[in-house]
């Protein structure tokens, strides 16, 4: 996932047919947000190997290795790297914006350089290195997106005018040279010679100016902006996927092969559609059955691994684990095969979240392993994630890596993405991540946030409109902003969340390509629904309750020892408590409404008269002042 930030795209997507010519629309991003890692401008002196697949970190390159920080590491921009991760050009800057440049003309974008390699001689054997010495850098690149169907491709790309270079940097007359380069081209050529497009290049390193302890290699793009007319849609373009960057001496030109068995895409979440959900919601249920792993072996022969995967709570307790034990796995070359034994490329989830209603993170962490002579590079055997259970719903995993919008002939549209809900809930916002676009022409589009039921697995009838106004909110890198309803919602079942938006400009919602939600969104311009047929999912959030509240059933929830009653409920003016088995002078009460803000606290007393406040749903909180337990209960306050 590129840096996302003041956010400009290019049309990279898709069009869909509907009886008022509806579209939906994606676009590569103006600005995106990037995960930072602690970075230094410290020049180092390294030696041979170098090696660098991006796979064991995301946002800036290492300066472990790397010494320029426009281009941008990342999990998502293209399928199937040669294993997990990759470093992406493209036409953003180091800040995650698009660069100031940057137009239709060709202009000068990325830079990846490396760090001093001593390339005079190998110090722990006191060898002299030189051209007899068979020095070769090899990395594999794709240009942006994949091929195939346009709507399930990332990233865009590169024109025929633009191209990325490779240069070698010489100290005796202070010059980069370039040693290779490539023009623009779709991923389709590759895609149609080979399944797997990424393609393999190997340079040797013959001349000797370049055998020096000051020797660096640099890529480099030249990018150009689509030329679009529609406000919102002309963006970030050209992306030049690298991977797999691996320089050393004694090495072929067809040296494309490594003892290396490793990951190849981002681990998924371990529940069945969600990356995160109201702890009070979750349920055994909501598990997912079986894991999607890829797992790939770039050597020339069938070798056994092991793969497992471990599960931790907040305080390192293990409170899952899964062992697939050894499997042969067959070599990705020739066929672009992957580990197909299903216990370690499906492996079962078998075990449950411990979820009690509140707040709550675990932590998975996978491992494969070659199992018998030892594997080249462990750094891409382990993928890490993070499972959160708040007090919101979410498809996507925080980061867009295109923006979404429609696009029709009529005057109105409206989006709406489902929900499941296990219990009877109060909706009080919803979190929507709009990316700012490139001159903010976004910024006035009004819409109105809405739910509906659901009929027939497509939104029915409306059941809320919120009467403000609202429009795209910019509250940072990575941020949400949260729009509050007016008046909270109690809602069950199945529900559609979403929005109407009053005119046709392109709106350009943030949209996630690591999770495929497709089936869970729809849209209309008219009377019909329509499925998307976009592979992702828009980042849209509906939220629950407030925060601090997070994990409140909507039933009473007792503490050990506490029998607590309350009645009449609904109620208009009195509301009568009774305790059972408890002193009531140790107790407290107090009443929040379900924005959070306290209404109310006093010591316990049998009887409350809530007639002065106003009508709507209300949390009483019951409270033990010695030992801290407490009872929690929806009140209702009508008219």
């Amino acid at each position: 996932m590129k840096r996302l930030n003041s956010h400009i795209l290019i049309f990279l997507a898709v069009l869909l047919y509907s009886p008022l010519s509806a579209q939906e629309s994606l676009v590569p991003l103006s600005s995106a947000p990037r995960h930072h890692m602690p970075k230094s401008n410290d020049t180092l002196l390294l030696e041979l190997p170098f090696f660098d697949d991006f796979s064991n970190y995301e946002g800036i390159p290492s300066p472990k290795r790397w010494l320029s920080f426009d281009a941008f590491v990342n999990k998502d921009y293209a399928p199937e790297p040669p294993t997990v991760g990759m470093v992406t050009l493209d036409a953003l800057n180091k800040e995650g914006n698009l660069y100031p440049q940057a137009s239709t003309n060709l202009f000068s974008a990325d830079t990846l350089a490396s760090q001093i390699i001593r390339l005079d001689s190998i110090t722990s054997t006191h060898h002299k290195l030189q051209p007899s010495d068979s020095v070769y850098l090899s990395f594999f690149f794709l240009p942006g997106g994949w091929y195939g169907n346009m709507w399930e491709r990332v990233g865009s790309a590169p024109s025929p005018q633009d191209s990325l270079f490779l240069e070698f940097y010489a100290p005796s007359d202070s010059q980069w040279h370039t040693v290779w380069c490539s023009g623009g081209f779709d991923a389709d050529t590759s895609g149609m010679q080979s399944r797997w497009p990424w393609r393999f290049v190997s340079i040797p390193i013959v001349d000797t100016r370049f055998f020096t302890k000051s020797f660096q290699f640099r890529f480099r793009n030249y990018a150009s902006l689509d030329a679009n007319p529609k406000n919102g849609i002309a963006g970030n373009c050209d992306q030049w996927n690298i991977d797999y960057v691996y320089l050393h001496f004694n090495r072929q030109i067809s040296d494309s092969i490594f003892r290396d068995i490793a990951f190849v895409e981002r681990a998924p979440s371990m529940l069945k559609h969600y990356y995160a959900m109201p702890a009070n919601q979750f349920a055994p249920s909501d598990m997912a059955d079986q894991l999607a792993i890829k797992i790939v072996n770039r050597y020339n022969q069938t070798l056994a691994s092991s793969y497992a995967y471990t599960v931790y709570d907040e305080d390192n307790n293990n409170i899952g684990s899964y062992d697939g034990g050894f499997e042969n796995i067959v070599p990705f070359f020739p066929n672009g095969n992957y580990q197909q034994m299903t216990v370690h490329c499906a492996p079962p989830v078998n075990f449950t979240y411990p979820v009690t209603g509140v707040p709550a993170e675990f932590h998975v962490v996978h491992v494969v392993r070659e199992g018998v002579g030892g594997d080249n590079h462990v750094c891409n055997d382990t993928l890490e994630f993070t499972q959160r259970f708040s007090n919101y719903y979410a498809y996507d995993d925080g980061v867009p890596e295109n923006g979404y919008g429609l696009t029709a002939t009529g005057s109105r549209l409206w989006l709406a993405q489902r929900y499941d809900l296990r219990l009877e809930d109060t909706l009080t916002a919803v979190d929507l991540y709009f990316n700012r676009t490139r001159n903010d022409e976004n910024t006035d589009i009004p819409f109105q946030i809405c739910i509906w039921s659901a009929e027939h697995g497509k939104p029915g009838a409306l059941l809320y409109k919120e009467n403000t106004r609202m429009q795209p909110e910019f509250d940072g890198m990575n941020r949400f902003h949260r729009y509050l309803l007016s008046t909270p919602q109690i809602v069950s079942d199945t529900i559609f969340v979403g929005f109407e938006q009053l005119n046709t400009d392109f709106i350009n919602l943030g949209f996630d390509r690591s999770n495929d939600a497709r089936e869970f969104l729809y849209y209309r311009t008219g009377n019909e629904w329509l499925q998307s047929i976009l592979s992702g999912a828009v980042m849209m959030r509906p939220v629950f309750r407030n925060p601090d509240l997070v994990g409140i059933d909507n039933r009473p929830t007792l503490s050990a020892n506490m029998d607590v009653t309350v009645f009449p409920n609904p109620t208009r003016g009195m509301l009568h408590l009774r305790c059972n088995n408890i002193q009531s002078e140790q107790l407290t009460i107090t009443l929040f409404d379900m924005h959070g803000k306290r209404v109310l606290q006093q010591d316990f007393a049998p009887s409350l008269n809530v007639e002065s406040l106003p009508a709507g749903v209300y949390l009483l909180q019951i409270e033990n002042k010695q030992n801290r337990q407490r009872s929690m209960h929806k009140i209702i306050i009508t008219q």
